[in-house]
């Protein structure tokens, strides 16, 4: 056991990242799913301000998503060979944060998006600054086509995000571009299909969830986490 306790509702939702870090790199632990309160936890909850998601470890508890990814995935050799490059995958972690606050923004979290919400964000073209200094007076605009531009130019052209090997941010975009449920049922950005064909245009990136996907530890982990009761 790596002595690492994940503690968080029975979801993927801020926990799945990590649980795939520890999946690749082969580190069993202790998965605690909160189904009927968390008095169970005591103290614990205190380093996330009283809320999930906690990790406990051997040298305390950690709270806050972002200190979590950051804490899991250098224990599993997943935060770069450097200083620069653990900074350059924490500048495409915001990378992806803001692109997700871009979608929460037209479909708040639990909401059924309309049909006008989900052609504004895979479809829209009001900003289309994809290089050079952005331009401000379109920040409002900044939607998915908008982010992918800039962030194809940033990845790696070797299938991996930074560094030339499996990192944080190559988790993060799996998270954030493939991981589902099911189909029908907790698809990236609520739709698989028009997210798959966003993606076709940018094979950097593309190639990056796919090094994620094919990673055998990746595999037998989807496999395990389709018999659990996880429900979003």
């Amino acid at each position: 056991m790596s002595g690492i306790k994940c503690n968080y509702w029975a979801g993927r939702g801020l926990m799945e990242v990590p649980r795939f870090c520890l999946a690749i790199a082969g580190k069993e632990y202790e998965d605690w799913r909160c189904t009927n309160g968390t008095g169970d936890l005591g103290n614990t909850l205190d380093s996330n301000l009283g809320r999930l998601p906690t990790i406990n470890c051997a040298e305390g508890t950690v709270g806050q998503s972002a200190a979590i990814n950051f804490y899991i995935a250098s224990e599993c050799g997943l935060m770069g060979s450097s200083t620069f490059e653990a900074a350059k995958i924490i500048e495409f972690s915001e990378h992806i944060k803001e692109l997700n606050t871009a979608f929460r923004a037209l479909v708040p979290w639990g909401s059924t998006p309309s049909e006008e919400k989900m052609a504004i964000f895979f479809d829209s073209e009001e900003a289309t600054d994809y290089e050079g200094p952005a331009d401000g007076s379109k920040r409002s605009a900044r939607q998915l086509k908008w982010f992918l531009g800039r962030m194809e130019k940033l990845v790696g052209g070797d299938g991996f995000a930074v560094g030339g090997k499996l990192s944080l941010a190559d988790v993060q975009l799996y998270n954030m571009f493939a991981d589902k449920l099911a189909p029908g049922k907790g698809e990236p950005f609520e739709s698989a299909a028009r997210t798959d064909a966003a993606l076709d245009k940018c094979p950097n990136i593309k190639a990056c969830i796919a090094s994620v996907a094919d990673h055998e530890n990746v595999k037998k982990w989807l496999v395990t986490r389709a018999s659990l009761p996880y429900n979003f």
